[in-house]
């Protein structure tokens, strides 16, 4: 951190009315570090911040949280600092100011929206779009925005195909590399098709508490979205609990549509562990049919662990219940 950045940062602190709190959330990535360091010196300079941190025992990448719907994998230094201050500024804000024409679409968004920014803190151009987007994510519930540097994290920059910043991405569909109109990018956040909705998508709103909503957008489409099986064996357990919730209440309403689960969960199945494929066996019983019972009689016949044994009995015996 430069005199400069350090002078800006204390100026920014004395118009501070209240206490903020941030969250780093520092993992076993080695780049954690400078996240921490960055904190500490946020908070030293402006002693109205609250640093809280989170621990991660995992490689997943290193961030800074400013609100449940805005993180960083970013050290906001060089030209996306100001940006980044005038974040924290307005997540205390009651009332965020956009312009109507922009309020219009964005107050019709009801389904999950990942924008991705990936920027570098040499870039003159990103900071505009970092303030274009980020009064979105505090206006709308549903819209959540990843600001990436793709020089420190370029692993991610690589796997998104980011040849240029600013980039933003939309979920797994839209991309924009330069300047963005942000009506635009409201107008296609609030028409996509939940059929489109990707596993990032669907995980984020179960994760809120949401998945009757996503069981309901796929009874009233009369579909299983395609994305929907790979959420069913998710690694994350409260995630695979979220989507196996949604899938029962399909099947609870819907028999015929619940019944499209059960070939692509099956087709996941051997590439599962065990609690996994305990998991699936379970939804196999809850939306499959009498064209179930050969693969579940495969299982007890098979080489499979006793528990995976002792959940197809059950399936099945659920399966004749209903027939």
């Amino acid at each position: 951190m430069t005199p400069q950045e350090e002078k800006q940062i204390g100026k920014w602190n004395d118009k501070l009315s209240e206490d903020i709190q941030v969250r780093v959330v520092l993992t076993e990535d080695e780049r954690s570090s400078g996240f921490g360091d960055f904190c500490e010196d946020l908070s030293r300079i402006a002693f109205k911040i609250r640093i809280i941190k989170e621990q991660d025992d995992s490689n997943n990448l290193p961030a800074i949280r400013i609100s449940d719907d805005i993180e960083y994998h970013a050290i906001p230094l060089g030209t996306e600092l100001e940006p980044f201050l005038e974040a924290i500024f307005m997540s205390q804000k009651k009332e965020i100011s956009i312009p109507e024409h922009i309020r219009e679409p964005l107050s019709k968004i009801r389904i999950p929206a990942l924008l991705r920014l990936y920027v570098s803190p040499q870039c003159p151009f990103c900071p505009v779009t970092a303030r274009q987007l980020i009064p979105l994510a505090f206006a709308n519930k549903f819209v959540h925005l990843t600001i990436t540097d793709g020089a420190l994290f370029p692993e991610m920059a690589a796997s998104d195909d980011i040849r240029a910043v600013p980039a933003v991405l939309l979920d797994e569909n839209f991309r924009w590399t330069g300047s963005v109109r942000v009506e635009e990018l409201a107008e296609i956040m609030a028409s996509r098709d939940p059929a489109k909705l990707g596993a990032a998508s669907m995980e984020t709103m179960i994760l809120e508490g949401n998945a009757f909503q996503l069981a309901e957008m796929m009874i009233e489409k009369k579909d299983i979205f395609p994305a929907f099986p790979d959420v069913l064996v998710h690694e994350q357990f409260s995630v695979r609990l979220g989507a196996m919730a949604a899938a029962e209440e399909i099947a609870d309403q819907n028999k015929k549509l619940a019944a499209k689960i059960v070939g692509p969960l099956w087709r996941r199945f051997q590439d599962q562990r065990n609690q996994i494929r305990g998991d699936i066996i379970h939804i196999l019983g809850e939306t499959g049919g009498y064209e179930i019972v050969p693969k579940l009689e495969m299982i007890l016949a098979g080489q499979y662990h006793e528990e995976i044994k002792e959940a197809a009995e059950e399936a099945m015996e659920k399966i004749k219940q209903r027939s």
